[in-house]
């Protein structure tokens, strides 16, 4: 299973089942034009593209707020504790500032900590579904061919009753 989603070859597949599945629903008698299917295959990429780089996006986002956080929540602490060292007057306000500083710190870093497990969690059921997709394609296209033999047959059975 991949870090972020379903692999790369999953993504493919399910991008390749729904151009299929858009050509199977706009086909005429004579088939989808190249120009079409090319600007839908376009279109499909780009959209898959784009979700990719947002989710990127969202990820450096949250690790540039991480570092930032405890950056200046560490920067707050040393700077009040060298306040307690040298002025043992300033102690309780010191203390209250270097408290809130480590609960902004705590709470941004259980923030990223929960956004990661929940990103996790929805991994893992894209990861679900799309082999669920997978599944349900394989037995849609064995029930077309099961058809497709039982009209056969049927056919078959009606000539012969014909030519009888």
């Amino acid at each position: 299973m991949a870090a972020d989603g379903p692999s790369p070859e999953q993504k493919t597949d399910y991008l390749v089942r729904k151009l299929e599945q858009t050509i199977r629903d706009n086909r005429t008698v004579k088939g989808m034009s190249f120009r079409t299917w090319q600007t839908i295959a376009r279109e499909e990429i780009l959209n898959a593209m784009r979700e990719h780089e947002k989710r990127q996006q969202r990820h450096d986002q949250t690790i540039n707020r991480l570092i930032l956080v405890s950056a200046s929540s560490l920067v707050t602490i040393g700077f009040w504790g060298a306040m307690v060292a040298v002025n043992s007057a300033y102690g309780g306000i010191a203390a209250i500032i270097t408290l809130v500083a480590g609960a902004a710190l705590f709470f941004v870093t259980a923030d990223w900590g929960i956004k990661r497990f929940v990103s996790g969690y929805n991994q893992h059921k894209r990861v679900e579904r799309l082999a669920h997709i997978e599944e349900l394609d394989k037995r849609i296209k064995r029930m077309e061919h099961e058809m497709k033999k039982k009209a056969d047959r049927i056919k078959d059975m009606m000539e012969e009753e014909f030519q009888v």
